[in-house]
């Protein structure tokens, strides 16, 4: 009984479908199906039965997740204990933050962080979210602020943030149309009209925007790719193609740049998570979870970007 075990199965239980549960994993709808007779081959028992309502626990499922559960409380009480009570407790810690949360986030925690504990020093390196999670396995940083989704299952992550994903368009777009104060629904249609202003492939941003135009069932209209996000919201604004944009960057961004915004349907799943990821399985030192504490309630400080 792995995480990765647990993690499918208390998915797929609580989505009661493998397509929506291989969705919210970010895994294929075969590979989620194949793990899952896995995983019943190995403990020789159906874990899920189809009904009316879906995929729905058997007595083993509930078993299963019931021991799973205990597992997890269990683990959780030792590392708490052993993060108060052993040398990890150490005098440095180095974090890697992707740039515009760094420019957003990483301030207010930091100083937050240093009050409580003046004694950590702690080295920052802001990079893209793939170039952190690899540092992380390389074992270059202990945590790092990145966005979903996470590529490799060897990281352990927390949940910090879930936003949607906007549109944004020039001001003057004609296929803009909405009361003051809404942000009207884009569609399909509109959407494949669209000549668009994209960030590299290896960002983030990039891939949920590929994601979204994909679920959309559309063929992008590239007319520009950068690797620079303020670059490409810059473009935008002079009316040289709509880009895809996080919505906390539309509410920091509020008022700099000339752009009007639509947002997605609800069944696209267009967003992504904030999350703080570190190495699978290893103890967080009483430091690192303190950080992680102190994200949370910096984020929650600020309705105005986080919410």
């Amino acid at each position: 009984m792995t995480d990765k075990e647990i993690l499918y199965i208390s998915t797929i239980a609580q989505c009661s479908s493998i397509t929506k549960a291989a969705e919210k994993l970010f895994i294929s709808q075969p590979s989620l199906t194949q793990a899952l007779h896995r995983i019943e081959a190995e403990w020789g028992a159906e874990l899920f039965l189809r009904g009316q309502g879906g995929l729905r626990l058997t007595e083993a499922g509930r078993i299963y997740l019931h021991a799973a559960s205990q597992m997890a409380d269990l683990y959780q009480q030792l590392q708490q204990e052993v993060s108060e009570t052993s040398a990890r407790m150490r005098g440095q810690m180095s974090l890697g933050i992707t740039p515009f949360q760094g420019g957003i986030l990483l301030p207010s925690f930091l100083s937050q962080y240093h009050k409580r504990f003046p004694e950590m020093k702690l080295s920052v390196v802001e990079n893209t979210s793939a170039q952190l999670e690899q540092m992380i396995l390389n074992g270059q940083i202990d945590l790092a602020v990145l966005h979903s989704p996470v590529t490799d299952y060897r990281l352990g992550y927390d949940t910090l943030y879930r936003e949607d994903f906007y549109l944004a368009v020039p001001v003057f777009s004609k296929d803009h149309a909405a009361a003051e104060g809404e942000i009207p629904l884009i569609t399909p249609r509109v959407l494949a009209k669209q000549k668009l202003v994209m960030l590299s492939s290896s960002q983030r941003i990039r891939q949920i925007a590929d994601s979204i135009c994909l679920t959309a069932g559309i063929k992008p209209k590239i007319q520009f790719t950068t690797s620079n996000f303020m670059t490409a919201l810059g473009l935008t604004a002079r009316g040289l193609g709509a880009t895809f944009i996080p919505k906390s960057f539309a509410r920091f961004f509020a008022g700099s740049y000339p752009v009007a915004y639509f947002r997605f349907p609800a069944e696209w799943n267009a967003g992504w998570t904030l999350m703080v990821a570190y190495p699978r399985n290893t103890l967080l030192p009483k430091a690192s979870m303190e950080l992680i504490r102190v994200m949370r309630e910096c984020i929650a400080s600020m309705p105005e970007v986080f919410s």
